[in-house]
C-alpha cells in the first residue's frame, strides 16, 4: 500500500526546524517543551539508519551503530562506502528512481530488499526520505511471524462498515478502537481528544479484561509538548516497539552538510524523549503505536495503543492503519459537518418563528401572547433553561430565572459589555459579582439586544453544573526526590483524581452563537413583506403534508396488505386487512390501541429502537421479520416494512405487514405496496419529483463518485419569482398549475443533459450535474431562465405585466473529501441570493 492514505491530505513532509530548543541543560517539565526531540543523535533498535549523499555515488556519510548485528558490517567499515556495495546496482536503482524530496515522499512509502548478512539472503523493509541534503534509507527485518496479510482487505470493509454503521461521534470512536485492537492484539487502544487548551481526554477504549479502564481520563497538555504535536502532524504513524530499549548511537554525531546533529523529523526509527520513556516505564506500558487524527492541517486527537510487553508491527500493517486513520478522521468530520447542518437548520427555523413575533406585530400583549405559546421553542433555541424577554417596557420571564430586578441590573451590566449587541458568558458569578445570588439558577448567560438603543432584549440563562474532571493523576504533583535533590518529572501516579468544577454552566455552542446574528439582523430588519413571503412558505409547505398524507391514506385503502399508522406507537389508522390480521372485527377497533402490545416481548426492544430511529427522522424505511400476537393471543410471524412520514403535523410511522406463510399472490402485493410506500417517501405529490430528502442522498451519491472520477459537480438552485404574489392573485390552485408547468420545463431541460432534478420547497427546485465543464453549466442555467420566459405564464398583476420568471444560483466544485456535500447546498443558496439582489430573472454563479 505505497499511497493509501487520502491524496488530498498529505502529510507535512516539512523538517522541524523553528523552536528555541536547548541542548546543554538538563530536560525536566519545566523546559520539556523546548527539547530538541527531532535530533536525537540515536535511534530505536529494531531497525538500522544509513545516511548518503544525494550525488550519483551515493556514498554513506552517517549510519547507526548496530550494522553489525542487522548488516553484518561494522559501522566504521560502511562509512565512505557507497550504498550500492550494500544493496547492489538493481536495487539501489529501484531506491533511487522515484523523486525522494520531503515534500513529495508518499505517506509511508516503503520497498522491499534483499540484503546478503553474513552470506545469507536477508529480507528488509526499507523506508526513504530526504533531510537537509541527505537521503535517509531506514531499513527493518520483518518480524518473525510476519507473514503476507491476506485478509488485509477484509479488514478494511469490516472497519469502513463497523464504522459507517454507527450513529454518533462517540459510537464511531469506540469502534475504531475496537477494530484496531482485533486488528493489531493491542492490549489496550484509546481514541484520545485534544481540547482547545491541548488537554487531552480519552473518548473511547478497548482493552483486555483485567485492566483498569482509562476511559474518560484527562490528561495535561504538558504530557505532549508542542515540539511532539508538530511531529504527530509529519509522522502519522509512531512505533515503540520495546519500551526498555537501549537507543543505537547516530555516527558521526554531525550531519556533513549542515555540522549539525542529523534531523530525524520524518525517521520511523527516531529515538524517543527519555521523559517520554520514564512516562511510559511510570505507566507500566511495554511497547506503544499512535495514529495521528488529523483535520485541515490540525491535529485534533490520536489514536494511541498500548501493550504491557514488547511488540512490532510491520510497516505493511502499519501503513494499513494510516490509512485507516485518515479515513477515520474524515468520517468523523463529515459526520460533525452533517451534524452541524442540521442542527443548524432547524435552529434557523426556529430562530424565524421567535422573530417573526416581533415583526409581525408591535403591540406588547400580543407579542406577550405568542412569546408564551413559543416559550418551549424560545428555550429549546439556546438550549436555555430560563429566558428574560424586556420588550417596551415589559419584562417577560420564562422557565427558572433570576428575580426581575436582579435582571435588569444583569441587562444593563451585559449590554455595556455587548459588541454588535451580543454578549455572552458560562462563568457569569466570576465575572459579575452579584451573579454569585443566583449561580444556581444562572451561571451561563447569552445576551442579545433586540434594539438599537438597547433597551428591548433577550436573555437566556443556563443553571450552574458542577462538573467532575477526572484526570490521570494529579497533574500538579510531578516532583520527585532523587539524590541530588528534586527535580519536575512524568507523574509517576496515574491513579483517577477528580477535579470538581464549580460556577459555570455548560458552554454556548458555535452553532447557537452563529445563529444570533441572523437572528439579529432578522429582528432589526426583517420587512412585513418578508414575513408574508414565510407565512406563505409555511402554507406551501401544510399544502404540501396534505398531499402526502391523502397519498398514503389512498394507499391503505386500496392495500390488499395490511397497514397501519401509529403517532406516539398509538395506531391512528389502519385499513380492514389489518384489523383481521389482529383478531379484529373493524379497523375503528384497533384505532387509538397501543401498537407495542401486539408484538412479542422478545421482540419489543428491537421494535422500540425501529420506532425511536424513525420518529426522529435517523432513518427513513426499514423492512424485517418480528413475531407478534393477535387479540386471542395466538403467534404472528410478521414480514413488516416501516416507513417514517408526517401525519396529521406529526412524525409518525407507516407500517405494512403480512404473515410469512401467506401465499405468493399476497406476497407480490406486499412488495408492490412496499415498493409503493418508497416511492411516495421519495417523490413530491405535486410534481413526482425526487423531494429534497432524496435528492440529497442522490447528491451524496454522485458526490463520492465525482471524488473518485475527479468531476466537477454543479448545482443550480431555480426559485420562482413573485411566486407569493402569483398565489394571492390566481389562488393556490392556480399556484399549483404555475409550479407544475415549471416542472416540466425542468423536467424537459435536465434530459437533455443528464441531469438529476428535485423539487426543494414551494416554488425552488434544485439541479444537480457532474461531469460537465463550465461553459456547459452556464449555458444550461441560462436554458432554464429563457425556458420559462418562453412559456410566456402571465403574472396577471397590474404592477407586472409580464410573465412569470426564475431566478437562478448556480455553484460549481471540484469535489473534496473533506468537504461534506450538504456544502454545496448552503453555498447555491448564497449565489441564489445573489440573483434575487440583481432583481427578477437573473443568473448568478458564486
Amino acid at each position: 500500500m505505497s499511497d493509501a492514505s487520502n491524496n488530498n491530505q498529505r502529510l507535512n513532509r516539512t523538517l522541524l526546524t523553528d523552536g528555541n530548543f536547548i541542548t546543554s541543560e538538563p530536560i525536566d517539565l519545566t523546559n520539556c517543551d523546548k527539547e530538541p526531540i527531532h535530533i536525537p543523535g540515536r535511534i530505536q533498535p529494531h531497525g538500522v539508519l544509513l545516511a548518503v549523499t544525494r550525488d550519483s555515488e551515493h556514498k554513506i556519510v552517517q549510519c547507526s551503530t548496530n550494522t553489525d548485528q542487522l548488516l553484518g558490517r561494522p559501522s566504521n567499515e560502511l562509512l565512505g562506502q557507497p550504498l550500492e556495495s550494500v544493496i547492489g546496482e538493481e536495487q539501489l536503482f529501484s531506491l533511487m528512481s522515484g523523486d525522494l524530496t520531503a515534500e513529495a515522499t508518499s505517506d509511508l512509502q516503503y520497498i522491499e530488499i534483499n540484503v546478503e548478512v553474513n552470506g545469507e539472503m536477508v529480507e528488509f523493509y526499507a523506508v526513504l526520505h530526504e533531510s537537509e541534503g541527505l537521503i535517509i534509507i531506514e531499513m527493518e527485518c520483518p518480524a518473525e511471524d510476519e507473514s503476507m496479510i491476506s485478509n488485509e482487505f477484509e479488514w478494511i470493509q469490516t472497519f469502513f462498515g463497523r464504522v459507517k454503521q454507527t450513529t454518533s461521534r462517540a459510537e464511531a470512536s469506540q469502534a475504531a478502537a475496537d477494530q484496531i485492537r482485533d486488528m493489531l492484539g493491542y492490549d489496550r487502544v484509546m481514541v484520545y481528544e485534544f481540547d482547545s487548551q491541548w488537554n487531552g481526554k480519552v473518548i473511547a477504549e478497548a482493552k483486555q479484561a483485567g485492566l483498569e479502564p482509562f476511559l474518560g481520563h484527562h490528561y495535561p497538555a504538558s504530557d505532549i509538548p508542542k515540539q511532539a504535536r508538530e511531529l504527530y502532524l509529519r509522522n502519522w504513524l509512531r512505533l515503540i516497539v520495546d519500551v526498555n530499549y537501549t537507543p543505537v548511537e547516530v555516527v558521526p554525531t554531525t550531519q556533513p552538510l549542515t555540522g549539525k546533529p542529523l534531523n530525524l523529523s520524518l525517521s520511523v526509527l527516531r529515538s524517543v524523549s527519555p521523559l517520554h520513556i520514564e512516562y511510559l516505564h511510570n505507566m507500566g506500558v511495554g511497547a506503544t503505536m499512535t495514529i495521528s487524527l488529523i483535520h485541515n492541517n490540525q491535529l485534533w486527537g490520536l489514536i494511541t495503543c498500548h501493550h504491557y510487553s514488547p511488540k512490532y508491527i510491520s510497516h505493511r500493517k502499519r501503513n494499513l492503519c494510516n490509512f485507516l486513520g485518515a479515513f477515520f478522521s474524515n468520517e468523523l468530520y463529515q459526520r460533525q459537518q452533517l451534524d452541524d447542518y442540521e442542527s443548524e437548520r432547524q435552529l434557523r427555523k426556529t430562530a424565524l418563528r421567535i422573530a417573526s413575533i416581533f415583526t409581525g406585530s408591535v403591540n406588547s400583549i400580543r407579542v406577550a401572547e405568542q412569546l408564551h405559546d413559543e416559550e418551549h421553542s424560545l428555550l429549546a433555541l439556546m438550549s436555555a433553561s430560563g429566558a428574560a424577554v424586556s420588550y417596551q417596557d415589559k419584562l417577560l420571564l420564562y422557565g427558572v430565572t433570576p428575580e426581575p430586578g436582579q435582571v435588569r441590573e444583569l441587562a444593563g451590566w451585559m449590554g455595556s459589555r455587548s459588541r454588535d449587541y451580543i454578549y455572552s458568558s458560562s462563568r457569569l458569578s466570576l465575572e459579575y459579582e452579584p451573579a454569585k445570588a443566583y449561580k444556581a439558577k444562572a451561571s451561563g448567560a447569552l445576551y442579545l439586544a433586540i434594539s438599537p438603543g438597547l433597551q428591548n432584549y433577550i436573555i437566556w440563562f443556563r443553571p450552574e453544573v458542577l462538573q467532575i474532571v477526572e484526570w490521570a493523576g494529579d497533574p500538579a504533583k510531578a516532583v520527585i526526590q532523587e539524590n541530588d535533590g528534586f527535580r519536575l518529572s512524568p507523574r509517576k501516579s496515574f491513579e483517577k483524581w477528580r477535579q470538581v468544577v464549580q460556577s459555570t454552566s455548560l458552554p454556548w455552542q458555535p452553532k447557537e452563537l452563529n445563529i444570533l446574528p441572523e437572528l439579529k439582523a432578522i429582528v432589526h430588519r426583517q420587512t412585513e413583506n418578508q414575513l408574508r413571503e414565510m407565512e406563505e412558505q409555511a402554507l406551501q409547505d401544510a399544502r404540501t403534508l396534505r398531499r402526502n398524507e391523502q397519498r398514503y391514506i389512498q394507499l391503505m385503502e386500496m392495500s390488499p396488505v395490511a397497514f397501519f399508522t401509529l403517532t406516539h406507537r398509538n395506531i391512528i389508522y389502519c385499513n380492514h386487512e389489518a384489523a383481521v390480521l389482529l383478531g379484529m372485527e373493524s379497523s375503528e377497533q384497533l384505532t387509538g390501541l397501543d401498537f407495542l402490545q401486539f408484538v412479542q416481548d422478545e421482540f419489543k426492544d428491537d421494535m422500540i429502537h425501529y420506532l425511536n430511529q424513525l420518529e426522529q427522522n435517523l432513518i427513513h424505511m426499514i423492512s424485517n421479520n418480528s413475531c407478534f400476537k393477535n387479540t386471542s393471543g395466538d403467534s404472528l410471524k410478521l414480514e413488516i416494512t416501516l416507513a417514517a412520514i408526517s401525519y396529521g403535523g406529526k412524525p409518525s410511522v407507516m407500517i405494512i405487514a403480512r404473515e410469512s406463510t401467506q401465499d405468493i399472490g399476497v406476497s407480490e402485493a406486499y412488495t408492490v405496496m412496499s415498493d409503493q410506500l418508497q416511492s411516495y417517501m421519495a417523490t413530491d405529490p405535486l410534481t413526482d419529483m425526487p423531494n429534497r430528502m432524496a435528492f440529497e442522498k442522490i447528491l451524496m451519491d454522485n458526490w463520492y463518485t465525482a471524488i473518485q472520477e475527479e468531476q466537477l459537480v454543479s448545482l443550480l438552485l431555480i426559485d420562482i419569482d413573485d411566486l407569493r404574489e402569483y398565489n394571492a392573485i390566481h389562488g393556490l390552485n392556480g399556484g399549483d398549475l404555475c409550479v407544475q408547468w415549471v416542472a416540466d420545463v425542468l423536467n424537459v431541460t435536465s434530459s437533455r443533459c443528464d441531469a438529476e432534478i428535485a423539487r426543494f420547497s414551494g416554488g425552488t427546485f434544485m439541479l444537480q450535474v457532474r461531469g460537465k465543464d463550465k461553459d456547459s453549466v452556464v449555458q444550461l442555467a441560462e436554458d432554464i431562465r429563457s425556458s420559462v420566459v418562453e412559456l410566456q405564464i402571465p403574472t396577471g398583476s397590474s404592477s407586472n405585466s409580464g410573465f412569470i420568471t426564475v431566478s437562478v444560483g448556480g455553484v460549481m466544485m471540484i469535489p473534496d473529501p473533506l468537504v461534506h456535500p450538504t456544502d454545496l447546498i448552503l453555498r447555491g443558496e448564497e449565489a441564489l441570493m445573489q440573483a434575487k439582489a440583481l432583481g427578477k430573472n437573473q443568473v448568478a454563479f458564486l
